[in-house]
């Protein structure tokens, strides 16, 4: 039975590991934006969308949030535009280069995409202040 047990983990990691290999690899599967430079607040998109949190008091509440697997968006506070970060490839974190700057004013660039009323970011390089 254990053997079994360990011949199963084996298999699905195997299936996972070519699963991950094909999405990757996929032809055609090119992102289709524009490099752009957005400034705005790193801000955790839930508690911003539904509480309307923000700024240095919320930082260490997005950090965790974040941490927990909750992508930030870029807050263009002069716009009023959200932009929700996604990642650039199959299991990256959105979140690499923006958790040192939760809750602060950043200029990212990256790709950006508007696709039915959203938008989003795909940073690139992100420096602190605008």
């Amino acid at each position: 039975m254990r053997y079994l047990s360990i011949l199963g983990a084996l298999a699905m990691g195997a299936m996972m590991f070519v699963s991950s290999q094909a999405i990757a690899g996929q032809d055609g599967m090119k992102m289709h934006g524009t490099d752009s430079t957005v400034t705005g607040r790193v801000v955790d998109p839930a508690c911003y969308i539904a509480m309307d949190l923000k700024g240095a008091a919320h930082k260490e509440c997005a950090q965790k949030c974040a941490k927990a697997g909750q992508a930030f968006g870029i807050l263009d506070e002069t716009n009023g535009i959200l932009y929700q970060v996604l990642e650039g490839s199959p299991m990256a974190d959105p979140n690499a280069l923006l958790m040192d700057h939760a809750e602060e004013v950043v200029t990212v660039k990256g790709m950006v995409f508007e696709k039915n009323g959203m938008k989003a970011i795909v940073p690139k390089e992100v420096t602190k202040g605008s």
